[in-house]
């Protein structure tokens, strides 16, 4: 269950509530974005991809985020 800042708990203990409130934030941010090109803009170049695809494209992106050090 997501605290107040939106961040699920073990991030919130482990980074503080305000930091993994932004990292969950530029989280959601991505996988929105994914999903408005993939579902509601249809753009081929993102509804053509399989899910190992969006995985090697995205995982970077989200480890980034997630653990910047």
């Amino acid at each position: 269950m997501p605290c107040r800042s939106g961040a699920p708990p073990a991030l919130t203990a482990a980074l503080g509530p305000e930091l993994a409130a932004r990292r969950a934030g530029l989280v959601s941010a991505q996988l929105l974005g994914l999903g408005l090109t993939r579902y509601l803009l249809r753009l081929p170049a993102v509804t053509t991809l399989t899910p190992d695809e969006i995985e090697r494209g995205l995982a970077p992106a989200l480890r980034a985020v997630l653990d910047p050090d």
